[in-house]
């Protein structure tokens, strides 16, 4: 029927809403699209897991992370990822480097979910002293990792088995031997509770000093540092550790030249006094250290953990 215009429908009304509450969404594109937009932010895109802080935040609507495709919801990762013997889930940064430090060896890794960015994995190498981080995407079709593209998880799986070698900004490359495996296996042993009481009153407030230190917060790489005693330039390598900052001679030194613990650190500040780019300074209650990094982004990634390390 003819219908007037500017005058709406009743029962086109009552049909629209009909169809919106019992179409199955296979009857018609806009109702099947709509119904995956309203279900999408829901479903984890992790097997068998439970959804994680960032998948919590997509079912809220936050959209604080961002795909490169420009898409607000990632795309689901390849249904054989749990294939990957080494893939650790949702563990956390400090979980990974725990572990890799605790009983992995130099060249040791393992992959695990990004922590920040929704859809996307993290290799997490132990190298020496410390645990880098590097980023592994899944677009949808293919990993992306380094300068490699992997269109499937065998792909992925056979690159990794010929041992690659991988290096970030600070130039030391890294060779990945031993990928940790997920399942390890330990003896079922439970010790018997003999004593359980209280120790004194709980205390409103707890020396700083006498907390114990559970970040690792690890790094290492080579900074140029200016001599105390003769102001010349030599390049040295770094190790940060828990609470302190070692360096040595080279690499391959065992004896640190100088230990910095952090209880005597005041400051890190980026420095331009000493006429260096990618320069910083360690204020410490004895000495200022002066440091320079071979890039910008080096010198912005030891600042940024050194002042972690200095509040936590």
């Amino acid at each position: 029927p003819v219908q007037k215009k500017g005058v709406p429908s009743l029962l086109g009304s009552v049909l629209s809403l009909l169809l919106l509450r019992v179409c199955p969404g296979s009857l018609c594109h806009e109702c099947e699209e709509r119904e995956v937009m309203a279900t999408a932010p829901r479903l984890s895109p992790y097997r068998g897991r439970p959804p994680s802080l960032e998948e919590s935040a997509a079912s809220s609507g936050s959209t604080r992370y961002s795909m490169a495709a420009g898409d607000r919801h990632p795309p689901p990762p390849p249904p054989d990822i749990d294939l990957i013997p080494w893939y650790h889930y949702q563990i956390t940064r400090h979980v990974a480097e725990s572990v890799l430090m605790s009983t992995g060896e130099d060249g040791s890794y393992l992959l695990r979910d990004s922590n920040t960015n929704l859809g996307e994995f993290t290799l997490s190498v132990r190298a020496k002293n410390s645990v880098k981080h590097f980023p592994v995407r899944w677009e949808g079709n293919e990993f992306s990792f380094g300068f490699g593209k992997f269109q499937t998880v065998s792909e992925l799986l056979e690159h990794f088995e010929s041992k690659p070698v991988i290096g970030g900004e600070s130039g030391v490359l890294t060779l990945l031997k031993f990928p940790y495996p997920r399942e390890v296996e330990e003896p079922e042993c439970y010790d018997n509770i003999r004593v359980h009481a209280e120790w004194g009153q709980p205390q409103p407030q707890r020396n700083a000093t006498s907390q114990p230190v559970f970040s690792i917060a690890s790094k290492e790489g080579y900074l140029t540092k200016l001599g105390y005693h003769r102001k010349t330039w030599r390049t040295r390598w770094f190790v940060l550790f828990k609470n302190e900052l070692k360096y040595f001679r080279s690499r391959e030194e065992k004896t640190p030249i100088k230990v910095i613990n952090f209880g005597d650190v005041s400051d890190i500040l980026a420095d331009d006094s000493q006429g260096k780019q990618n320069c910083f300074r360690i204020i410490t209650s004895y000495r200022t250290f002066f440091l320079y990094a071979s890039s910008a982004q080096e010198a912005e990634d030891w600042i940024k953990i050194l002042r972690w390390r200095l509040v936590h």
